[in-house]
């Protein structure tokens, strides 16, 4: 192969995207699943200290982006410890989410 075929495959295979720019956004990705996860703890540790009720919808929606993230890696890789983390975070992202429901209905 020749320069320009390696380049052309290149392309075809980032879909005309640079690398460099694929690579900042794994990494922006990244930090904002630790960024938000931090504010959760955070976030829930106050609610303890302050002895208030558990938000259980902030908690729906933190799982829910770690679920995403592992469900893409497991359909993507199919290696079994992202499906494993899939199945677990799922589970949990159920669970906080029925939990909001019925604190939003409670009357």
């Amino acid at each position: 192969m020749n320069k320009e075929e390696i380049l052309a495959k290149s392309r075809q295979e980032n879909k005309n995207r640079d690398v460099a720019e694929i690579s900042q956004t794994k990494d922006a990705s990244r930090f904002a699943i630790i960024f938000s996860l931090a504010f959760y703890l955070i976030f829930s540790t106050l609610t303890m200290i302050a002895h208030k009720p558990f938000n259980s919808s902030i908690a729906a929606m933190e799982t829910c982006v770690m679920f995403a993230v592992y469900l893409y890696k497991s359909i993507k890789t199919r290696k079994s410890e992202h499906i494993v983390c899939a199945v677990l975070i799922g589970a949990a992202f159920l669970m906080f989410s029925f939990v909001a429901i019925m604190d939003l209905f409670k009357k």
